[in-house]
């Protein structure tokens, strides 16, 4: 696997003005950077979850695969990519012994190494896909960077504010929900962590 640098996985994206500035005064960010790091994990796969089909309904019919730009090198990208990152990352985020942890922290390992190729090939555009699919692509590589200890992209914004705002543009771009759908996640995610994961 090629081992090239990656400062952060940030396509054309936008922050998400109708969700930003009507969470009752609470920006997404605020309300992200409140969550306790669980939370915000949690958060960040339902979003992820519900941008799911837009992924598989595009590889469905569309060959996910590129030639490397760099040494010429054919690849084929594993359709199962999204959903048994979802699997995985559920897995980290809940309870686990010790043994479960290590097991899931070479799992993870792994399968950041996977993902990041399709980004950085995405990136060097030697792997063309829609919009709406480099960014849940994206949104699930910056919360696999999250869980694995990266806290701040190169912009200075949280990992996981990140990965939930692309997730959050991907599923709005597509039309899969409106944003007043969205907008009823993120208060209930912000009203179920009040007692126990919402920082004071």
């Amino acid at each position: 696997m090629l081992n090239r640098k990656v400062l952060a996985f940030l396509p054309h994206t936008t922050h998400s003005p109708d969700v930003a500035t009507h969470l009752k005064k609470m920006t997404l960010t605020e309300l992200v950077n409140n969550l306790e790091k669980k939370a915000q994990i949690e958060l960040a796969i339902e979003l992820i979850e519900i941008g799911l089909p837009i992924w598989e309904n595009y590889n469905s019919e569309n060959p996910i695969e590129y030639n490397d730009s760099v040494v010429g090198m054919y690849h084929k990208i594993d359709k199962n990519l999204i959903a048994k990152s979802i699997k995985l990352l559920k897995k980290i985020n809940g309870w686990n012994n010790f043994l479960a942890k290590k097991i899931n922290n070479r799992k993870i390992k792994i399968l950041h190494d996977e993902i990041r190729e399709p980004v950085v090939a995405r990136q060097d555009d030697d792997f063309e896909i829609p919009i709406d699919v480099e960014l849940i692509l994206f949104s699930t590589a910056n919360l696999i960077e999250f869980v694995m200890g990266k806290r701040i992209s190169a912009f200075d914004e949280n990992m996981a504010y990140v990965s939930i705002n692309q997730s959050i543009d991907a599923i709005t771009k597509n039309g899969i929900l409106k944003y007043e759908y969205i907008n009823e996640i993120l208060m209930r995610s912000k009203k179920t962590c009040g007692n126990n994961s919402y920082k004071q």
